[in-house]
C-alpha cells in the first residue's frame, strides 16, 4: 500500500519514497511506531507495539516519505494507558520476560518499554514471536471501539 501511495504522490508531481522497512537493501529505514503514533493512529501499549481501536496491535506499519503539504495530525487519546497500567496478560504471557509492568524512563520521557535485550534473542532464536500481540486484549477483533468507548467514559466518570 505505500509503494503504490508513493507512486500515486509522485504521480502528482511531489517526491515520495515509501519505506516498509522490508526490503534488505533499503536505503531509509525509519521507525513508524512513533511517526503513526503522533500522527494519531493509535497509542503505544505496554507490549511496545501500536494499539489502535479499530485493529488493536494487529497492524504493519510502513511509512511514505514526501514533501506533498498535508494536513497535520496530532496524537489522540484512545485509553490504552488506562488499561494497560492494570492488565498484565502481555507481560505474563513474554516467555523472555521482556516487558516492564510500569513504565519506564525512556531518553526522558515516561513509556511503555520492552527490553529488546531480552526479546531480540528470544525472537532470533524461535524465529519469529508476537505472543504480546496476540494475547493483547485490544487485538481481538472488534473489541477496541467498545474497549476505547468504555476506557473513556470511566474516565470521564472519575
Amino acid at each position: 500500500m505505500a509503494i503504490e501511495v508513493a507512486e500515486h504522490i509522485r504521480a502528482l508531481g511531489w517526491p515520495a519514497q515509501a519505506s516498509t522497512n522490508l526490503a534488505p537493501d533499503s536505503s531509509v529505514e525509519v521507525l513508524h511506531v512513533p511517526i503513526a503514533i503522533k500522527a494519531g493512529l493509535g497509542q503505544l501499549g505496554k507490549h511496545g507495539s501500536m494499539i489502535t481501536p479499530e485493529h488493536g496491535s494487529n497492524v504493519r506499519l510502513a511509512t511514505v516519505l514526501t514533501d506533498l503539504p498535508l494536513m497535520v495530525d496530532h496524537p489522540r487519546d484512545i485509553g490504552v494507558d488506562d488499561f494497560c497500567a492494570t492488565c498484565r496478560i502481555c507481560e505474563t504471557n513474554c516467555p523472555p520476560h521482556a516487558i516492564f509492568p510500569k513504565k519506564q524512563m525512556v531518553r526522558g520521557v515516561e513509556r511503555w518499554y520492552v527490553n529488546f535485550d531480552k526479546c531480540a534473542p528470544y525472537f532470533a532464536e524461535t524465529r519469529g514471536c508476537g505472543i504480546c500481540i496476540e494475547v493483547c486484549p485490544w487485538s481481538e477483533p472488534g473489541r477496541g471501539l467498545s474497549m476505547m468507548k468504555n476506557l473513556l467514559a470511566r474516565r470521564s466518570a472519575d
